[in-house]
């Protein structure tokens, strides 16, 4: 991994935690996207298989992703969670 990918990583891991890192403001959502597409021509590239940046862009566009941070896991029958669990919505309330 160069500089670059680890830095994007950095920018994605930020904006899906909602902690900023490296000393930055919080990654707006198309920074996170921008990092997701550049992160995914790489593995692409290497790989030979997978979305490239394009596909993630488009996808990215198309379903709008949003992390929330739910504090009580699934299973836990309502008990006081020890941990976090982060769980992938759609904009606009409806879960996936």
């Amino acid at each position: 991994m160069n500089a670059t990918e680890a830095r994007d990583l950095l920018r994605l891991l930020s904006w899906i935690l909602g902690a900023p890192m490296l000393n930055e403001e919080p990654v707006p959502d198309a920074e996170a996207m921008e990092a997701a597409a550049l992160l995914a021509d790489q593995a692409h590239q290497a790989l030979g298989s997978g979305p490239d940046g394009q596909s993630v862009r488009a996808l990215w566009c198309q379903v709008q992703p949003v992390v929330t941070v739910d504090r009580v896991p699934y299973d836990s029958g309502g008990e006081p969670s020890s941990g976090l669990r982060l769980v992938h919505s759609m904009r606009g309330g409806d879960d996936v």
